[in-house]
């Protein structure tokens, strides 16, 4: 892979070593820079909010602030420019909508484009207002993430759609570990098919991603067994895998903010043995989308955050890796 989160090789072993061993001492580092000589990344970097946005506000010197965006630079976090996964099928993040219109913009696989979202989140006021402006929608009542990511696929450029939408006959179970499923659970729903000019097309998929719902704490609800970057990819190697394919690689595009998905690209490679690859749209794609003209950098706020993911995931590719 040719990503600069990512090993040159992830599955060359030491390779994958080395590219742990580096990238958490580049997140100690940004501890230290945040929380003074003796912080570590679990004293300094607590787990965000499922809105990043909504994370607490650093209070950092300007000399702080430069020197945690140059951490966290080398993550490729909050690039100005594209990283395209050039995989043979791409999985489309779910978020705000300016997030996944700027993901399929910059996604041009040759045999699916999936478009991953959440029936359980309701999109916000100002997502409304995006919807509407961009893409003529009136949304009357709440709308779920799901239904937002299914309308942007649908507006995808030289998107045909099927008379009827195809239920796959393919699902996860989320109690087992997301097992594939060969039934017609509605998580796999087929809308048509971009058609290109050389006459050869691209299928247009969503995927929704389920969970279990839990209590409501602080406002806030809680949830488990929520499939993560590295699930989804799972699940779509393994009905690529059902249906005889082993050679095909997946691509999973996501925002420059979130470079930790690189890091579940490794491991879904680690598991199934597919090549697996990251998309990471930069500041300029999405300052165009937005319609702004400057593209502004990641809110300073939203670094903790993803460098607690980024630690996480490390770690659970190292304990994943030595299982090897």
């Amino acid at each position: 892979m040719n990503n600069m989160n990512q090993p040159e090789n992830e599955n060359t072993p030491a390779n994958v070593e080395r590219y742990i061993v580096e990238q958490q001492s580049w997140i100690a580092e940004a501890a230290k820079i945040v929380g003074g000589p003796e912080a570590t990344p679990e004293s300094v970097f607590l787990k965000p909010p499922e809105v990043r946005s909504d994370s607490l506000a650093l209070d950092l010197t300007e000399e702080q602030e430069q020197s945690l965006r140059e951490v966290a630079g080398r993550f490729g976090l909050g690039g100005e420019r594209d990283v395209l996964s050039l995989a043979d099928l791409d999985v489309i993040e779910g978020g705000k909508p300016w997030k996944v219109a700027a993901e399929a913009a910059i996604s041009n696989p040759t045999a699916a484009k999936i478009f991953a979202g959440s029936p359980f989140r309701e999109i916000g006021q100002e997502e409304t207002a995006f919807m509407q402006e961009s893409y003529g929608l009136t949304v009357d009542g709440a709308m779920t993430e799901y239904d937002m990511v299914k309308h942007i696929a649908s507006q995808s450029e030289g998107f045909v759609p099927l008379e009827e939408e195809e239920v796959l006959p393919f699902g996860y179970d989320i109690d087992n570990g997301f097992e594939l499923v060969e039934e017609q659970t509605k998580q796999l729903v087929k809308l048509g098919a971009v058609q290109h000019e050389d006459g050869s097309e691209t299928d247009v998929i969503v995927l929704r991603v389920d969970r279990r719902n839990l209590d409501i704490v602080d406002g806030r609800q809680q949830y488990s067994n929520q499939p993560d970057s590295a699930a989804i990819m799972g699940i779509v190697s393994d009905v690529l895998s059902a249906h005889g394919d082993d050679e095909s690689s997946v691509g999973m595009v996501t925002s420059s903010t979130y470079p930790s998905r690189a890091i579940d690209a490794v491991r879904a490679g680690l598991s199934k043995g597919r090549e697996f690859r990251t998309g990471m749209y930069g500041r300029g794609t999405l300052a165009d989308i937005k319609g702004e003209p400057v593209a502004a950098p990641t809110d300073i706020n939203q670094i903790p955050g993803e460098l607690y993911v980024l630690n996480e995931k490390l770690a659970q590719l190292s304990e994943e890796f030595s299982k090897k």
